[in-house]
């Protein structure tokens, strides 16, 4: 069993921070195979001693041993790409979006969803279709007023009793205008929830609740467009089960 089918079989157990080292040792691989601990543990947000506890929980010594083998694996998945298939691949990460969103995640945001004035959902790019989902999705929803903002066009009032659902993958640069307009309303402005696959998003200071999702391996060895945009979507799917599950008859 590689690292990689290691940490997999483990992420489970793994505490918040296991799961945020977890998640950035997918996406940026050649960072903790090469860089220092110090350069790790500043890029990842997390302190040296969370690196050693993790490496030990996978059964290591400490970091440098991990890193050693993880280096050595990595070698020989670039000298021998894989050949899993993209559904193999996307079935995978499915999953991990299941395990990863907890009932607590799901029952806070559907509260703020129906107790809400409004709810305003952004997302472009990529991250537009699963945002327009989202705001299909919610308008079979009795009682609960939704717009999907066309090209990140600003609401004309912002006001505290909104919802605001930014879809964002990785940096938020279309939605720089908006956090700083937003920044401008104090107290006032409305209940932000970020919904990313980055742990680590430029933006998550902004925002009152952040759901990060997993994403695909850079290491997988496949080229996978869409990874992003499926998790937002299965997010989606697992949000209106609970809707619909929820929904007072």
């Amino acid at each position: 069993m590689n690292i990689f089918e290691l940490m997999d079989t483990k992420v489970s157990s793994f505490s918040k921070t296991d799961r945020r080292i977890y998640e950035h040792i997918k996406k940026f691989p050649e960072q903790f195979a090469y860089l220092s601990i110090s350069e790790i543990s500043e890029n990842a947000d997390v302190s040296k001693p969370a690196l050693s506890r993790f490496a030990q929980k996978l059964g290591f010594g400490g970091y440098l041993e991990f890193q050693y083998q993880f280096s050595q694996e990595l070698k020989d998945r670039k000298a021998k790409p894989q050949s899993t298939s993209n559904a193999a691949v996307y079935g995978r990460l499915l999953k991990e979006v299941e395990e990863t969103v907890t009932e607590e995640d799901l029952a806070s945001l559907t509260a703020r969803i129906r107790n809400s004035r409004q709810v305003c959902i952004f997302g472009t790019n990529l991250s537009r279709v699963p945002a327009e989902l989202l705001d299909m999705t919610l308008r079979f929803e009795k009682d609960v007023v939704v717009s999907f903002t066309q090209n990140d066009v600003q609401p004309v009032n912002h006001d505290p009793r909104d919802v605001y659902i930014v879809y964002s993958a990785i940096t938020g640069t279309s939605h720089q205008n908006l956090m700083k307009e937003l920044r401008k309303c104090g107290d006032e402005r409305p209940y932000l929830i970020l919904l990313t696959t980055n742990s680590k998003h430029p933006l998550r200071h902004n925002f009152d609740h952040t759901i990060v999702l997993p994403s695909v391996s850079l290491a997988d060895g496949n080229h996978i467009v869409f990874s992003d945009t499926f998790a937002f979507m299965m997010f989606n799917d697992m949000l209106a089960v609970y809707l619909q599950n929820t929904r007072s008859k």
